[in-house]
């Protein structure tokens, strides 16, 4: 049986009896891993790298404390809230390459549990609306197909199922939002080239929720982030939060 389908079809039952044969060991390190649901070690799971100060709206990395960044000081996006639960910086960057690019899904469920825990400790502490539904951030047909798979339908799977097994039931809808063209990849492209290059390239399906969480890996720009919040507010919704896994810094 495969890995990928133990970590994100089979459930805990499957993988409490794989790890009865076959103990886990760190993603990172390759050390034994105590923590099962995560298959990262103590030490690597603490060198996972702490956002730090950001921007309240966009979660930008600051050099310092301030409420808001440049960009969102000028013109806030569409979107309330981002949260991220770390910042995209080594070694988390090794996890999410392992998962997106090479198929590692091990890698993906530690990520989605990551996301997971992080969220549930947040919304504990802050008083944000806990949204109604996760909506990950769609890929074009033709760039799902050539990965296999979307991650952040698999990270937002997730994160529903352990809120859930919390006390919060979330639902994900992964048919809302869809991307309707073809797009440039935006890695290398200047801030308004992404806005450029997103121009169009997503359509709803029907009428939104009043509370949505979007979910993705890694947020650079924020520009994919506030199309979609853009599209979704036209819909009628009130409130998009942004859950991502990391925060990277932002192309000038």
């Amino acid at each position: 049986m495969r890995l990928t389908a133990l970590n994100n079809r089979l459930g805990d039952a499957a993988r409490k009896l794989w790890f009865g044969f076959f103990p886990p060991v760190c993603l990172l390190c390759a050390q034994p891993a105590a923590d099962r649901r995560l298959d990262i070690c103590a030490g690597c799971r603490s060198d996972l790298p702490a956002l730090g100060e950001h921007c309240q709206r966009c979660a930008e990395p600051l050099a310092q404390q301030q409420s808001l960044c440049g960009r969102c000081s000028q013109k806030l996006p569409q979107f309330e809230h981002v949260f991220a639960a770390f910042l995209y910086a080594p070694p988390l960057t090794q996890l999410v390459t392992s998962f997106k690019f090479q198929r590692r899904h091990s890698a993906g469920y530690a990520l989605g549990q990551l996301l997971a825990d992080a969220t549930l400790e947040h919304y504990r502490q802050q008083p944000w609306p806990v949204p109604e539904v996760l909506i990950p951030i769609p890929l074009h047909p033709w760039r799902q197909s050539r990965r296999g798979f979307n991650q952040a339908a698999l990270l937002a799977c997730d994160v529903a199922r352990q809120w859930s097994r919390n006390g919060q039931p979330l639902d994900v809808d992964q048919r809302l939002l869809r991307r309707v063209r073809r797009t440039r990849a935006q890695t290398g492209l200047t801030l308004a080239q992404r806005r450029i290059n997103l121009r169009g390239a997503f359509r709803l399906t029907g009428k939104s929720p009043q509370r949505v969480a979007l979910i993705d890996d890694v947020m650079t720009s924020g520009s994919t982030a506030n199309e979609c919040a853009r599209l979704l507010k036209q819909a009628g919704c009130e409130s998009v939060q942004v859950w991502v896994v990391a925060r990277a810094a932002r192309p000038r």
